[in-house]
């Protein structure tokens, strides 16, 4: 599954659907890649800062490392560094270096809209902001989660990059864990690389404790879903709410997603990789996401009955030679 789970973060390139307010501790947006409507599509700025917005740090040489290319852009007058004209598919990732302080954002694949990042450095003279208490709320699973589902080394893997969202300013308390509950034909299931310490596995049993911090929490889990013939079916039951979200399957032979829910589907190519993508319905707590994964690569099972059918014709008549009426002829 390793190799699967590489291909799998070049094609999951996510946007964050965190925002950023006054009232959010800034370390948790930094270095997450945000969606700019005010930017054109293949422009990426990046804002350096040191503790809050109101500590901009000017002079500062940001590196962006552009399909592991580096260039290099001083910040302005406002502490933003900026570059233009990126691709679609372009991978990229920024890094800052302050008082030898490594700041260092996620890694973004550009799509159609310009990204921004922050950047945040210690404010070693700021005095340390009290802890803010949980409070009871809810949350969600967010329009950036995705499913992604792989066929390779004869195993079909599933890769869920789900992220829970609390949309709220103060950390919240569902008054007990979130427990996602995998498939019940699951197998294997691990957390992944980026999946937050609050995340257990056992089983199908995915738990995550609370509180959530403000923003988004990833759970990131892999498993392997077996199966008969040519098709794979997958049915998630949800414990929240669940916004819209992207289904990829890495295209294999005649491999294909088929679900009343899906919407949009549609082929494509990213990264040189063949897709069938599509999206799914808003869906309440207690709902179930029902598909299936068709022209899935597998063996005839006609040998094997043929052999198993002679197989027992043979211990049939080996039974009536030594206990049928002959036999018994024989011993009289």
């Amino acid at each position: 599954m390793v190799a699967g789970a590489v291909m799998v973060a070049g094609v999951c390139g996510l946007l964050s659907p965190v925002t950023v307010s006054a009232q959010m501790d800034l370390r948790q947006a930094a270095g997450v890649p945000l969606p700019a409507a005010e930017l054109p599509a293949g422009s990426v700025s990046v804002r350096v800062v040191r503790g809050s917005f109101a500590n901009n740090l000017v002079g500062e040489t940001v590196v962006f490392l552009v399909d592991g290319q580096e260039r290099r852009v001083v910040t302005d007058a406002a502490g933003r560094a900026q570059i233009d004209g990126l691709a679609p598919g372009t991978r990229l990732r920024a890094v800052a270096t302050v008082d030898d302080e490594r700041l260092e954002s996620q890694e973004v694949t550009i799509g159609s809209s310009g990204i921004r990042f922050i950047l945040v450095a210690t404010d070693a003279g700021a005095e340390a902001a009290p802890p803010v208490a949980a409070v009871p709320g809810s949350v969600i699973i967010g329009p950036d989660s995705r499913i992604v589902i792989d066929y390779s080394n004869e195993l079909l893997n599933v890769y869920y990059v789900v992220q829970v969202l609390n949309q709220g300013p103060a950390p919240v308390d569902l008054g007990g864990p979130l427990v996602i509950t995998l498939p019940t034909e699951a197998r294997s299931a691990t957390l992944m690389e980026g999946a937050t310490p609050q995340a257990t596995v056992s089983g199908t049993r995915v738990t995550v404790r609370s509180p959530f911090a403000p923003g988004r929490t990833d759970v990131n889990v892999a498993f392997t879903l077996p199966y008969n013939g040519d098709t794979a079916h997958l049915e998630q039951h949800w414990p929240t709410d669940v916004q819209p979200f992207a289904v990829f399957a890495l295209k294999t032979g005649e491999m294909d997603l088929v679900s009343a829910q899906l919407q949009g589907k549609q082929t494509g190519v990213q990264q040189g990789q063949t897709l069938v993508m599509g999206r799914t319905p808003a869906m309440a707590s207690g709902e179930t996401l029902v598909l299936a994964v068709t022209g899935l690569p597998h063996r005839s099972t006609w040998p094997r009955n043929v052999a198993l059918g002679l197989a027992g014709a043979i211990c049939l008549a080996g039974f009536w030679g030594a206990f049928g009426p002959g036999a018994r002829r024989q011993a009289a």
